[in-house]
């Protein structure tokens, strides 16, 4: 499963990540106020259930956006991090967040965190959010990476919106893992499009492919996390 980590510049994105994985990848680069700023992405991945979840990071900087599409392509879900302590952020936090939106369309689960929780400055998730015009219905976690507070509370929170966006689909996957004639039949579709369906969940690692004998296999630890 593809996670995407996005928001403003220094909004805590890279700290998420590496709070999770301590040895997540960053491509970075020293900017000219002798500050770090991600170029290129983060990398990182953590069991959930037993299945890996994989973490990609995206730059924060608007003019990095070429890079932010590539990274941002075939993502599951989107944790959007608010600088809750910079509400002069919140316009360029908006600009990246409606560009995700139209790239990965507006079906594609978000959750949303109110980042630097811990300190004295920061704004209240439902301040962040009403200032910033979210649906009604989003999911708003007060985060810090500096205590933790929240981070893998957000991250299962999103796992689960994703796994509801998958959980017809598996198992109907489940009940044809030997019989991939069947499942074409059920799915209605043709050689061609069931390669590319199996091949995108390989990618996803969400199932085991068996190309000798033409099977598959459901990968474990995809539930409901709690």
């Amino acid at each position: 499963m593809k996670i995407l980590v996005a928001g403003p510049v220094k909004s805590g994105k890279s700290s998420f990540i590496k709070f999770l994985d301590p040895n997540a990848l960053n491509v970075e680069a020293r900017g000219a106020d002798n500050r770090s700023y991600t170029v290129g992405m983060d990398l990182g991945s953590i069991k959930l259930n037993g299945y890996k979840v994989y973490l990609f990071g995206t730059p924060g900087l608007i003019r990095f956006s070429v890079i932010r599409d590539i990274t941002a392509a075939g993502s599951d879900g989107i944790l959007f991090i608010f600088d809750s302590a910079q509400p002069e952020k919140d316009e360029e936090a908006i600009q990246i967040l409606n560009s995700l939106r139209k790239l990965l369309g507006s079906s594609i689960p978000i959750v949303y965190l109110a980042n630097k929780q811990d300190l004295e400055e920061a704004r209240y998730p439902e301040v962040v959010k009403i200032q910033n015009d979210l649906p009604e219905s989003a999911k708003i976690f007060p985060t810090s990476t500096k205590t933790g507070q929240n981070i893998k509370e957000s991250l299962k929170f999103l796992v689960n919106k994703v796994y509801e966006n998958y959980k017809s689909l598996l198992e109907v996957l489940k009940e044809y893992e030997d019989n991939l004639e069947g499942l074409q039949d059920v799915l209605n579709k043709n050689t061609s499009q069931m390669r590319d369906l199996l091949n995108k969940l390989e990618v996803k690692r969400f199932i085991e492919l068996n190309r000798a004998q033409k099977t598959y296999k459901v990968k474990d630890g995809l539930k409901y996390l709690v």
